[in-house]
């Protein structure tokens, strides 16, 4: 299952409480959240890859997510939420991203060997 970024964006919405009692996403939360969330998941995205792949451009919140299902469900939407809500709340902002930090940083890192270039080491690589 690819993850689009309207999946990413609604549970951005639930972190920051803009759902109704019924579970659908209030349609009364602000329009510029929509407008901002496009470039800001393509940013975070692009923070959440391996170095070196290309990210999609999010230009459309039907377009899917260039993460592993399980990163783009569990981490990004905290980071979307946080950077939505700076404007609006900065103290529940900083307690998503601080979560969305935490998560990122339990992701697993992919081991480079180190290429001595200026043969600094004499050959002991």
């Amino acid at each position: 299952m690819a993850v689009t970024a309207r999946q990413v964006y609604d549970l951005a919405l639930v972190h920051i409480d803009e759902v109704m009692d019924s579970g659908k996403i209030a349609p009364r939360q602000p329009k510029y959240y929509e407008a901002r969330a496009k470039s800001l998941i393509t940013v975070l995205q692009t923070e959440l890859l391996p170095q070196g792949t290309e990210p999609v451009i999010i230009t459309d919140l039907n377009q899917e997510i260039s993460l592993p299902d399980r990163v783009a469900l569990l981490v990004l939407p905290y980071g979307l939420a946080a950077h939505l809500l700076m404007v609006d709340d900065m103290e529940i902002a900083s307690f998503l991203n601080a979560r969305y930090e935490e998560l990122k940083n339990k992701l697993p890192s992919k081991i480079m060997p180190i290429e001595d270039v200026y043969y600094t080491l004499g050959g002991m690589l």
